[in-house]
């Protein structure tokens, strides 16, 4: 073991810079048995110090398993996931793995047909973000099937025995209501997603908090849209404006649909936020609107670090029940949201 080199440092080096046996240092670095986080943390700071490099290629061929993880993304274009990829890559790459990305695109038949190749590589681990589906629950009894750790990332939530880091929903549709509600607004239309269960949740909160203020929810001022794309809701915020539905202010599900929200406001001539302010959940977009989009951001690097620390416990051997973990989303307030002035007989003027 002391003989083997990746350059000029060996093993033992590392070992006596890090102040622990060759054998920790092994076991950390071939990731086989339990290391404590302090001892991982020493190994991996004295092996940067030396540009101790391991020939995982070496490694690979010899155990017969790859030093990779796999992450099942729906769309890799949305930057909601582009930031859950870089904070999963920024953990893995600190423990020497790679990142194996599969772009499912929102299909279940491309999610099975994704799976089956990842396999053949034989990652280490899985890191999945899908839908609500039945394709979706037999994927991941699947891979449940084979023995991989598998850690669930934003969605599906229906499925118990799987470890997950969520956004918190329900307390970022209260937040985000109780903010519209503390600018004055009363009339605030909740614009949410036919049959969608993260929709559902926001739109929780969303009741809770204009139960809490005004005693009650008018659900007249709740619509859906068919998805989270802006077109739908584009059309879904023009149909309700169109049945004489006067809000002052709109929470948006997401910030797609906000800027769906956007183009039906404009088109009538009003003015945002002077008119009707809205407000959009996630921050993917909040700087592509003109004002700029208030809206509840997720963590979304933060939910990546998280569910890339949980794999890694898993694949060391940690057990420990399933578990979810909630991640709570932080208002962004920006230019589209502003406190109600004059009253509402002014604003309705404009109708």
């Amino acid at each position: 073991m002391d003989k083997k080199r990746t350059g000029k440092v060996t093993i033992k080096e590392v070992a006596q810079r890090a102040g622990v046996s060759t054998a920790t240092v092994s076991r950390v670095v071939n990731r086989s048995g339990f290391v404590s986080e302090e001892l991982t943390r020493r190994v991996f700071e004295a092996m940067r110090e030396l540009n101790y490099f391991p020939n995982r290629l070496a490694r690979s061929l010899k155990k017969q398993r790859s030093f990779a993880v796999a992450y099942l993304v729906p769309d890799i274009d949305n930057p909601i996931f582009a930031k859950v990829v870089r904070g999963i890559q920024d953990v893995m790459e600190g423990f020497s793995y790679d990142v194996f990305i599969y772009n499912t695109r929102f299909s279940d038949s491309a999610l099975l047909k994704q799976l089956g190749n990842l396999l053949e590589n034989h990652p280490q681990g899985i890191i999945l973000s899908a839908w609500h589906s039945e394709k979706v629950r037999e994927a991941v009894a699947l891979i449940q099937r084979v023995g991989l750790p598998l850690v669930i990332v934003h969605s599906p939530r229906d499925i118990s025995g799987v470890d997950a880091i969520l956004p918190d929903d329900v307390q970022g549709g209260y937040e985000g209501t109780k903010y519209l509600l503390s600018l004055g607004h009363r009339h605030i239309l909740s614009l949410g997603v036919q049959g969608s269960v993260t929709s559902t949740l926001r739109g929780e909160g969303y009741r809770k908090a204009m139960v809490e203020v005004l005693g009650a929810c008018d659900e007249c001022l709740v619509v859906v849209a068919q998805s989270f794309s802006p077109q739908d809701g584009y059309q879904a915020v023009s149909k309700a404006l169109n049945r004489g539905l006067q809000p002052t202010a709109i929470f948006a599900h997401s910030d797609s649909l906000a800027l769906g929200a956007f183009e039906a406001v404009y088109e009538r001539g009003l003015r945002v936020p002077e008119d009707i302010s809205i407000m959009g959940f996630d921050g993917a977009y909040a700087f592509c609107t003109v004002p700029k989009l208030t809206t509840m951001v997720i963590p979304n690097y933060e939910m990546g670090r998280r569910a890339a620390e949980k794999l890694l416990q898993r694949i060391q051997g940690i057990n420990h029940p399933p578990s979810q973990e909630l991640l709570a989303p932080t208002l962004s307030p920006q230019g589209s949201t502003k406190a109600r002035e004059g009253g509402e007989e002014k604003f309705f003027e404009h109708y």
